[in-house]
């Protein structure tokens, strides 16, 4: 709850929030058990969150190409496509994951960004990770313990502005096709930047997930998106499942 808008939230479910963290840590059971019970400790908003993701991450088993995550943060959206990744495809060592972030929070909100409630965490440096790359590498390296191929990375975690932090990537790995690509910025003036950047290495079937599309508090997104693509490039389709994350096929 501390990533949302608390206004959206039933007092039973303030409550739910309040207290599942202590639950978790008094219950007995060693990690592992605990986690083999996840559905216990999990909020639902969590698990439709996951669940959506398997259903858009499935899109792309059939196509080549890398998957790139734009805000990553603490690594919900990233972890899950490594996880994914090493279910559904564990030996297609081709497929690289790039996650983009600066753990320093929100850049300079602009006019495209004004719109809906006032929210504690919208704000310049809202959302800031500290010690955030450290931790993301960590979870990386124990990550490729688990699974096959474990000794050929896949992964990357770019520290910088997401547009200054592609715009590199890509003069660095001219190779680079995109399968998916994941925004969860939520800003319109990086989204705008990421989108151009990324356009010319789409291919049909490309996946473009979005996490604060049509959401009042965030039009920056929408607007980014509009002014890159043309209306009748875009369809967007999510599962019911999940009511913020949403995406466009390519070409589709």
């Amino acid at each position: 709850m501390d990533q949302s808008n608390p206004h959206n939230y039933l007092d039973g479910e303030k409550r739910y929030f309040s207290e599942i963290g202590d639950y978790f840590a008094q219950s007995t059971g060693s990690f592992s058990e605990k986690a083999h019970a996840v559905a216990r400790f999990m909020p639902r908003q969590s698990l439709s969150y996951m669940l959506a993701r398997i259903e858009v991450y499935k899109r792309i088993l059939p196509l080549h190409g890398s998957v790139l995550d734009f805000g990553i943060h603490r690594g919900a959206s990233f972890f899950t496509w490594l996880q994914l990744n090493a279910i559904y495809e564990p030996y297609n060592h081709n497929r690289k994951f790039i996650g983009f972030d600066s753990f320093n929070g929100f850049s300079a909100l602009g006019d495209e960004d004004a719109g809906g409630e006032a929210i504690a965490l919208k704000k310049q440096g809202g959302m800031e990770f500290p010690d955030g790359l450290t931790e993301i590498m960590r979870g990386i390296e124990l990550h490729d313990l688990n699974r096959p191929l474990g000794h050929v990375r896949n992964a990357l975690v770019i520290q910088d502005e997401a547009g200054e932090g592609l715009a590199r990537y890509l003069q660095e790995h001219p190779e680079t096709i995109v399968a998916m690509a994941n925004f969860g910025l939520g800003l319109y003036q990086p989204t705008l930047e990421l989108l151009t950047l990324l356009k010319p290495r789409l291919q049909k079937g490309s996946v473009l997930a979005f996490e604060e599309l049509n959401q009042a508090n965030w039009p920056g997104e929408t607007r980014a998106l509009y002014e890159v693509f043309a209306p009748h490039q875009i369809c967007l389709q999510r599962d019911p499942i999940c009511p913020h994350l949403s995406y466009m096929v390519y070409g589709g």
